[in-house]
């Protein structure tokens, strides 16, 4: 799969992958307003604070939706199809919709609300992607 490549990212994101690749994930949060933002900037979209610090996030997600995508628009994603493009909520980071893949499972499976974890260990290198997976029950 094609990625941007650490050296390419803006800096901004360098905190939310330093902490997927430490095995969790934090989302920057305003001290000034207390809300979740995402994507990382250096002002607060809400209250245009600059006291920007970031917060681990400790429980599963949730499905917010999802689709399946049964074409590939880039010949690099051919071997992919079908893939589950996901939008993640999570109940401790509230504002936050992260937008990832969902691997090991069947679409059929899928519903809203259910809950998903991150799968650091489908990482293969540190310029892999984050995608999540199901929570067994």
């Amino acid at each position: 799969m094609k990625v941007l490549a650490r050296d390419d990212m803006a800096t901004e994101f360098m905190p939310f992958w330093n902490a997927v690749d430490a095995g969790h994930l934090s989302f920057p949060v305003c001290r000034t307003c207390d809300r979740f933002h995402w994507y990382p900037l250096n002002l607060c979209p809400y209250c245009r604070g600059q006291d920007i610090a970031w917060s681990e996030v400790s429980g599963p997600g949730e499905l917010y939706s999802w689709t399946v995508v049964r074409h590939a628009f880039d010949p690099e994603f051919w071997d992919q199809i079908p893939y589950i493009v996901a939008l993640v909520v999570f109940p401790d980071a509230p504002g936050i919709r992260l937008v990832t893949n969902l691997i090991d499972v069947a679409p059929e499976k899928l519903s809203f609300g259910i809950a998903v974890t991150p799968a650091f260990d489908a990482r293969n290198a540190a310029d892999d992607p984050l995608r999540f997976r199901i929570v067994s029950a």
